[in-house]
Formats: C-alpha cells, sequence, structure tokens
C-alpha cells in the first residue's frame, strides 16, 4: 500500500489536486481504516501529504520555482550526510548497488516503475548509510520531494532519465566509501 501510494503521488503531476480518502482507500486495498491511516502518517511524515482543516488529506504541491531549490537542497543535505555516515559499505548495501546496477541495465517491461523503484532503493540505500537518525529523515523527505521531480521528467522522456541514472549508478558503484557513495550521489543532484 505505502509503496503504491507514493508511485501515484509521485507520477501525478505536481500541480494536480489529489485527495486520499481513507473509507475509499480501505476499500481499494481490501483493509480495514487503521492500516490506511498509518500509512497516510507515514506519507505525511516524509512530506509528501499534508492535512487541511475542512479539506482533509491532499498530496503536497511542488512549485515549480521552487525545484532547483529542492535540487540543491537535497544536495546540501547528501553533502551533510557525509560528515554522519557509516565508516564503510556492509554487505547488504553491496548487494543493493548490484540489484540497482542490474535493474538500471535491464528495467523491464514496465520501464517507468522501474525507474521509480531503483529511485527509491537509492533513497533507502542512502538512508541507511547515515547514522544520525534526524539526518537520514531529513534528507529522506528532500529526496522524496526531489524523486517527485524526477518521475514528472521520467513520464517525459523515460530514455534520457535512464540514460542519466545509468552515469550516477556507474559513479556510484566504484565508489570506495559510504562518503565518496553520498558525495557522488550530492554531485548528481546539482
Amino acid at each position: 500500500m505505502l509503496q503504491e501510494l507514493r508511485f501515484r503521488i509521485c507520477t501525478t503531476h505536481p500541480d494536480t489536486p489529489m485527495m486520499l480518502h481513507e473509507g475509499k482507500l480501505a476499500q481499494e486495498f481490501g483493509v480495514s481504516r487503521t492500516p490506511i491511516r498509518q500509512v497516510l502518517q507515514r506519507l505525511s511524515f516524509e512530506h509528501l501529504l499534508e492535512t487541511r482543516s475542512g479539506v482533509g488529506t491532499v498530496v503536497s504541491t511542488l512549485d515549480p520555482a521552487q525545484r532547483d531549490l529542492h535540487f540543491s537542497m537535497l544536495s546540501d543535505m547528501l553533502r551533510l550526510c557525509t560528515r554522519c555516515c557509516v565508516p564503510a559499505f556492509a554487505m547488504s548495501t553491496r548487494i543493493q548497488l548490484a540489484t540497482i546496477t542490474e535493474l538500471t541495465a535491464n528495467p523491464g517491461e514496465a520501464p517507468l516503475a522501474s525507474y521509480f523503484a531503483i529511485r527509491t532503493q537509492f533513497l533507502d540505500l542512502v538512508s541507511g548509510l547515515v547514522q544520525d537518525p534526524i539526518a537520514a529523515e531529513a534528507h529522506a523527505a528532500l529526496h522524496w520531494r526531489v524523486i517527485r521531480w524526477r518521475m514528472q521528467a521520467a513520464r517525459e522522456d523515460i530514455d534520457a532519465a535512464f540514460s542519466a541514472m545509468r552515469a550516477t549508478v556507474a559513479a556510484v558503484s566504484a565508489a570506495q566509501t559510504p562518503t565518496a557513495l553520498l558525495a557522488d550521489l550530492a554531485a548528481e543532484t546539482t
């Protein structure tokens, strides 16, 4: 449910109003309202949603005039995270990197969904490298906003989006330390 709603939010144009109703979502996913509330709380924590008094739960809008600022803020946060990341890669991180490399090379039958999945794996990978929980959460919120922008570009030209991501994956895969990986990702966001 969580990943499906993230995908919907990230593939919807930032100017398109989108309401999320607990009851309708519970019906759609065949669950009670409690897990839906938990998912909506997580999405709100990631700043993908906001609750407006008298309106309900809506997808946070993105202002195109702020796009460059959003990328710059993520880049700055990734650089900040180099100061509080793990000193070396764990085996699970290396496996994640290998998976990302393979998925980027072979996106499969649904390239937009694959692009989204790879971007979210990058987010999870980076958050797992950051030792400070506050910095990790701040990174995740900023990263989700940039993923939304990247998904719009991918919808317009998926081949160009994958081409750019393959270059990033090549640089990141060559990184010998978590600090170098974060610095490579920071360079991608500028």
